[in-house]
């Protein structure tokens, strides 16, 4: 049972930007998550042949600190702007709309390949030990660290603190509590030919079924196949949770079916049960000095990819800060 100086739990963006930002200023960490692979909903799955970003479609850049690392990315070419301007753009010249070279989850590979991360290991139990975290997996691992820090969903992150028996909020508790996530539903379809959406290779929607249809070959990741990515609406999703995918997946692929091409070969429905933060909490991170914990994430950054990533950061720094003051 190795002791490192951070243990993040969720090798999403805001994890394994934390953990990159640690490892920079001298810090042993591990990150743990419960997934075969990295990056959350920054995620890509094959089909066959066929390769769907299902999860986040891009990410935009709006602050230095997230350009940084986006600079970065696009000189090793890990990352390639997708398309800049799009018909619901306020500003006629729109902005950088960035995706990964053949995935999104290109990045979280990227970073990492420089991290000690732990897949496909889900933390049952976490508790404090002679001023030390100690997590426990569902097979048995235990880990060690002086500062923990929970990247995962909200809800998520919180059912697992309550395992510590601690008071780890105080008078935040019922406010982290409160935050709210959409529910999501992606239907990945491989077609039969060109999906004849727009050139860019999206159509963004407003009805009660799809929000979004995304052409993978168009985008680029799909070269030899042509498939698409429909993402239902918040409303659907959360009328349609239970139902089975024969259900949901045929009502999404009957609405995009005006908007396609042609024919639909195979198909496929995913549940993501943690989408959109409804109301986030309102500051970059949650810390506790005390008890050498933090929490970051989405719930706290925001709905884009950004927002999700600078709390990493944020979270990051206020580690830093506190090492260096010891």
């Amino acid at each position: 049972m190795k002791s490192t100086d951070v243990l993040i739990i969720g090798a999403g963006i805001s994890g394994l930007l934390c953990a990159t930002e640690l490892k920079k200023n001298g810090r042993s960490v591990c990150v743990l998550d419960k997934g075969r692979g990295c990056g959350g909903r920054m995620a890509t799955r094959r089909m066959g042949a066929a390769r769907l970003d299902h999860g986040a479609q891009f990410f935009t850049v709006r602050d230095a600190k997230f350009q940084r690392y986006v600079d970065e990315w696009l000189d090793a070419e890990v990352v390639r702007e997708w398309f800049r301007r799009a018909p619901y753009d306020s500003r006629p010249e729109g902005h950088p709309r960035y995706c990964g070279s053949a995935g999104m989850t290109d990045v979280a590979n990227y970073l990492a390949c420089d991290l000690e991360v732990h897949r496909s290991l889900t933390v049952v139990q976490v508790e404090r030990d002679h001023g030390q975290w100690v997590a426990r997996t569902a097979s048995g691992a235990e880990f060690r660290a002086h500062h923990l820090v929970v990247t995962a969903p909200l809800p998520q992150a919180l059912a697992l603190l309550d395992t510590s028996g601690l008071d780890y909020a105080g008078s935040a508790l019922s406010q982290l509590r409160a935050v709210r996530y959409e529910r999501g539903l992606a239907t990945l379809a491989i077609l039969e030919g060109p999906s004849g959406l727009p050139d860019a290779g999206f159509v963004k929607l407003q009805d009660s079924t799809l929000s979004w249809i995304a052409d993978n070959q168009a985008k680029g990741i799909s070269p030899e196949v042509p498939c698409v990515t429909i993402h239902a609406t918040a409303a659907f999703a959360e009328q349609h949770w239970d139902s089975t995918d024969a259900v949901r997946g045929r009502l999404m692929l009957d609405s995009a079916a005006e908007h396609l091409g042609a024919r639909v070969v195979e198909s496929s429905c995913h549940r993501w049960g943690f989408t959109l933060p409804i109301n986030p909490y309102p500051e970059a991170y949650f810390h506790n000095h005390d008890l050498s914990l933090s929490i970051a994430g989405d719930a706290f950054g925001g709905e884009r990819v950004e927002g999700a990533a600078l709390s990493g950061l944020a979270a990051a720094a206020a580690l830093v800060d506190d090492f260096d003051g010891v």
